[in-house]
């Protein structure tokens, strides 16, 4: 439990921050409140605020939320922390327990954009895909001449079911446009090995100096808060700089934007595929989708998508260079580049829980069938009434991917009240200690069944 108060290097740095506000006639309220805002809430669902002052999904309405994702199972707590899916009635080997017919959000790796179907993630075994799906933009955010610059897709009907689930090409065009920023910054460093250089080192000083004050600091959720606002603070800073007419041309802009590397890249595109999201439950009353079953089903995951665990204190205190990759290239890059549609999603307690979600809830998109039996990682897809499966290496469910859909099947009998549990990782047969180890990105200590037993084994042994 965290409860100490923040470092006085903290508050003068804010103060600072806050004086330019005050100077720029902006607000600062945002930035006086110590409280962590990290739910995104749906206009269909109750919320009241918790003691802390937090916006959280009314208690029964998450109950009847969760307990609506399944017919044959419960989301109930485990005995162990957290909550998991436990069986409703006694259920036969082969049942299949969930199907989710779409992520709520994917991203594919850059290297695999031409040969993994945006729509299904089919792979032609490193073949460019014949389907391409190019800018209708003929302005300033895709002024690239690269050709290449499209979405990918393995057949007509995939690419077609991609621009059904688009709203006015909205999707497409921040997806495209990411792409086209980071060609452009691909391109700059090409030119100008100096000034490449010279960013990498200041990254890596920014990284280290935040990496120094998150080890100094008293109250880590606090700190992490604190450089989030200062994020959306000096982005607000940089464009108060620009006049009105300065900021709608695109090339006024391209200075201001942080280069980013591949995983940055995709973190981005994922968190486009939730804003977007959100726009399309925003907006789809009015537009010709709304009676379409999959914007219900959208729905329904983006408000199950709430109630998911954040884990980005835990990633970060693992892994401090983080903090400067979420606040300072991927928030500016967001604030900044993304298209004016999806801005007023793009503040800190959206971006920062899209992120922290992400970091266990995923899953990833691989490669089946190699030649030389080794799994090639394309990227990764989130369905989140599926992100309550906990893990066991020894599970009873099996996942079976069918493109993009993912269908949850009984491995084995499985008596009412058990539990129902997939397996995380692709170490189940290796030895208890690897998989302990592998499990730990997961931040959580396996205690199943198998593990337990095996501890008890090898402490017997000793």
């Amino acid at each position: 439990m965290w409860n100490q108060f923040p470092d006085n290097d903290i508050f003068s740095d804010l103060s600072t921050l806050v004086d330019d506000l005050i100077h720029l006639g902006l607000q600062k309220s945002s930035l006086c409140s110590t409280t962590t805002t990290t739910t995104i809430t749906s206009p269909t669902t109750s919320v009241v605020p918790s003691a802390e002052g937090e916006i959280q999904v009314e208690a029964d309405e998450a109950i009847t939320l969760l307990n609506f994702i399944s017919s044959h199972f419960s989301v109930k707590p485990t005995k162990y922390g957290g909550r998991g899916c436990f069986a409703d009635t006694d259920l036969a080997q082969g049942t299949i327990v969930h199907e989710c017919s779409m992520p709520l959000s994917s991203t594919i790796a850059r290297p695999f954009r031409k040969e993994v179907c945006e729509s299904c993630f089919k792979f032609l075994h490193g073949k460019t895909l014949k389907f391409k799906l190019m800018s209708r933009m003929n302005n300033q955010y895709n002024s690239t001449s690269d050709s290449s610059l499209a979405l990918y897709f393995c057949s007509q009907p995939c690419m077609d079911k991609f621009i059904a689930l688009d709203i006015d090409d909205l999707y497409r065009e921040s997806l495209l446009n990411v792409e086209s920023l980071f060609i452009k910054s691909l391109n700059q460093c090409q030119y100008d090995l100096k000034r490449e250089k010279q960013q990498e080192e200041a990254e890596i000083e920014a990284e280290l100096k935040l990496e120094n004050e998150l080890k100094q600091a008293k109250d880590i959720e606090l700190f992490i808060s604190q450089k989030w606002k200062e994020a959306e603070i000096n982005c607000q800073l940089q464009l108060s700089k620009l006049k009105s007419k300065q900021r709608k041309n695109f090339n006024n802009l391209i200075h201001l934007i942080p280069k980013i590397n591949e995983n940055e890249y995709m973190e981005i595109k994922y968190i486009i595929g939730i804003l977007f999201q959100m726009y399309k439950r925003d907006n789809c009353e009015n537009n010709k989708l709304s009676s379409s079953s999959s914007v219900s089903l959208s729905s329904l995951e983006l408000q199950i998508f709430q109630l998911l665990q954040l884990n980005d204190i835990e990633k970060i205190c693992k892994y401090p260079y983080l903090i400067h990759s979420y606040t300072n290239k991927i928030y500016k890059f967001l604030k900044i580049s993304t298209l004016e549609k999806l801005q007023p999603y793009i503040i800190p307690s959206i971006i920062r829980s899209i992120i922290g979600k992400s970091l266990t809830n995923a899953f990833g998109i691989w490669s089946i069938d190699e030649p030389d039996g080794n799994k090639e990682f394309f990227g990764y897809s989130l369905y989140p009434s599926a992100s309550f499966f906990n893990h066991s290496c020894n599970p009873n469910l099996i996942k079976i991917k069918k493109g993009a859909k993912i269908i949850f099947k009984l491995s084995k009998n499985i008596k009412k009240n058990e539990e129902l549990c997939i397996n995380y990782g692709n170490s189940i047969n290796d030895d208890l200690e690897i998989r302990q180890k592998d499990l730990k990105e997961w931040f959580f200590d396996c205690l199943c069944e198998r593990c337990v037993e095996e501890m008890n084994l090898k402490n017997a042994q000793k």
